[in-house]
């Protein structure tokens, strides 16, 4: 990262082209550190043997939590379809919990995802600490491009400072 931004900061005679590749970098750096979630499916369990333990305005988390205090007391909550799609909001039918799950449905104009509740429950605990940590990679990623670029910038006015120079001395050579 650093050897492609100086050999364009360096090669350029635009100044400006330092901070555009420094936030592009920063940018790219920034994204890739992006986490993908974990443990859940597209779709929704299918069958009618579901317990519904949503109710109106409760969260995907909280959904996830009482999920797996449900899998915890009982049994009866090994899979979890969240949605939070508008119809099944409106129908407080979005957190359901099913026994088993050998099959997944999509039903049209919804979005589903399925999940082990206590797996994901873990991932949420979790998900805080996870958050920190990336923030600070991202942190520090973006004072490393901008400390790069500061120095390929200084770097490049020295050179030419130094290439002035040596064309006034140069010229005064020859002036004599």
């Amino acid at each position: 990262m650093p050897q492609t931004l100086s050999r364009t900061c360096l090669g350029s005679s635009n100044s400006s082209s330092c901070s555009k590749v420094a936030t592009l970098l920063l940018l790219a750096s920034c994204s890739s550190l992006v986490a993908a979630g974990g443990g859940s499916r597209e779709g929704r369990c299918s069958g009618s043997g579901y317990m519904s333990v949503g109710w109106s305005g409760m969260s995907r988390d909280k959904c996830i939590e009482r999920a797996a205090e449900v899998q915890k007391d009982n049994s009866q909550c090994s899979f979890l379809s969240y949605s939070s799609s508008s119809q099944p909001q409106q129908q407080s039918q979005f957190c359901l919990c099913f026994k088993d799950c050998s099959e997944l449905t999509y039903p049209s104009k919804e979005v589903w995802e399925t999940m082990n509740p206590e797996e994901a429950k873990a991932t949420s605990d979790s998900s805080v600490s996870a958050t920190v940590v990336i923030a600070a990679i991202a942190a520090f990623a973006g004072l490393l491009v901008v400390t790069t670029a500061v120095v390929v910038c200084y770097i490049r006015h020295h050179r030419r400072i130094q290439a002035d120079a040596s064309l006034r001395d140069a010229s005064g050579v020859a002036g004599a």
